[in-house]
Parts: C-alpha cells; sequence; structure tokens
C-alpha cells in the first residue's frame, strides 16, 4: 500500500511547477503533490487541515531536486503520523531549498538544456527532422533518473540524502558539460561557414577559415568567462550571431 502512495506523490511531483505563483511559488504544486498521503494516513478534517496549511508554506527551488525534499517530507509525514509539527517540517524544507536550487539550476537551465539544443539545431542543420526528438531523448532520461533516485534517498535517508547528492560532484559535471557545449556550437559554427561558402570558395580556403573561425570564437568565449560574463548570455549571443552571419552570407 505504501508503494502505491509513493507512486503517486512522485509522479504529481511532475506537476509541482504547474501552479507556479509569485507569492508562494511552488506551495500549490508541492501540496497537490503530497496529497495522497492524507487519505492513507486517515487524517480528520482537523489534521488534514493542518496538513494542507503547513505545506502551503513558501517553497521554491529546482523541480528535479524538489523530489529529494518530497521524499525526506514523505518520510517526516508517515513518522509524525499527521500530527502538526510544522516548525520541524518547513525547517527541514527551507535548510534545503536554495542549496538544491543552487545545484539544479545550473546544471539543467545552464548546461543541460543549451547543450541539448546545441546538439538538436546541429542535427536540424543537416535537414533531418528527428532533431527535435533527439533533443528530448538527450534531456528526459537524466532527468527522470535523477528525480527517481533523489525522491528514493529522500524518502530512505531523510535529510542525509544531502551526502549522497554532494558526492555526485554536480558542479564540476556541470562545468564539463558547459564546455563540450561550446565545442559543439563551434562546430555549428563551422557548418554555417561550410554550407554558406559552399562555391564561393576553395576547398583549402574554406577549411582555413572554419577552423580560424572555431579558435577564434573559443578563445573569445574563454576571454568572456575570465571576465565574468555567464554561459548562458555567451551562448544565447553566439546562437544569435550564427544567424545573423547565415542570413547575410547566404
Amino acid at each position: 500500500m505504501i508503494l502505491r502512495v509513493l507512486v503517486r506523490v512522485f509522479f504529481r511531483s511532475f506537476f509541482i511547477h504547474s501552479f507556479l505563483n509569485d507569492k508562494r511559488m511552488q506551495n500549490v504544486g508541492f501540496c497537490y503533490s503530497l496529497l495522497p498521503l492524507v487519505k492513507y494516513l486517515r487524517l480528520d478534517q482537523g489534521k488534514e487541515a493542518d496538513f494542507r496549511k503547513r505545506h502551503l508554506q513558501l517553497f521554491s527551488t529546482h523541480p528535479c531536486f524538489a523530489a529529494a525534499i518530497m521524499g525526506s517530507v514523505v518520510r517526516e509525514e508517515l513518522s509524525l503520523h499527521g500530527q502538526n509539527d510544522e516548525n520541524r517540517i518547513e525547517q527541514q524544507k527551507n535548510i534545503f531549498m536554495a542549496p538544491y536550487a543552487a545545484l539544479g539550476d545550473p546544471l539543467f537551465s545552464g548546461a543541460l538544456r543549451p547543450f541539448c539544443s546545441v546538439i538538436s539545431v546541429c542535427i536540424a542543420f543537416q535537414g533531418l527532422l528527428i532533431a527535435p526528438l533527439v533533443y528530448l531523448i538527450l534531456f528526459n532520461p537524466l532527468s527522470l533518473i535523477l528525480r527517481v533516485r533523489f525522491f528514493s534517498e529522500g524518502y530512505k535517508k531523510g535529510n542525509a540524502a544531502f551526502p549522497y547528492i554532494h558526492s555526485l560532484n554536480i558542479p564540476l559535471w556541470t562545468g564539463r558539460l558547459r564546455l563540450v557545449t561550446f565545442g559543439f556550437a563551434a562546430f555549428l559554427a563551422f557548418l554555417v561557414v561550410f554550407y554558406c561558402l559552399d562555391g564561393q570558395a576553395s576547398g583549402t580556403m574554406k577549411t582555413a577559415m572554419m577552423y580560424g573561425i572555431g579558435m577564434i570564437y573559443i578563445l573569445i568565449c574563454y576571454r568572456l568567462l575570465k571576465i565574468g560574463l555567464s554561459q548562458m548570455t555567451i551562448l544565447y549571443s553566439s546562437a544569435g550571431l550564427v544567424l545573423f552571419v547565415s542570413w547575410i552570407l547566404c
């Protein structure tokens, strides 16, 4: 029975961002995800009202990492059996919201999504219609695996799930993925120059120009990173520059 409740809570967690609001952010989605516990714990009307109230407080973190907090909160609710211990549960949520957001936002929004986008654009540039499918295949499995693992660790270990997340060394992999993304972005620039100069220059000249543009692009990006410009700004600026150059040359 408890396994069924956990599965329902986990799948509801995918909609945590659907109820986003300005005042308390993801609170409605978080409370909605935990509602299967109300029926399982057989709470009376008063305890159910307390349950909803304490889970409608401010909550904001990355949706994927929210699964870890949700798993630990489920563990706490089951151990308390619906008793109102608002301070204990709120403290647990407040401690981990900001650190998990600081890990999740750079990984998914600042690294994984740009990586998947650049790969998909490279494939689309070759005229292949499977580019959107490639994006989904690259992005969704990692997100799903992390959600399942985080929820499981949160439920099994409560707050002790944080050492597991820390052991993944997410900032290191985020940085590496960004470097790989820059590499594929340079390759995309090669493709644009190659196709736009097709028939207008010799093969040797086109090759030299592609390598030269790629090296200049990498050096400029490296310099911009050193002076503190964000990776997202560089990536979106690069995409806009590629589109502008392709429009001029083609």
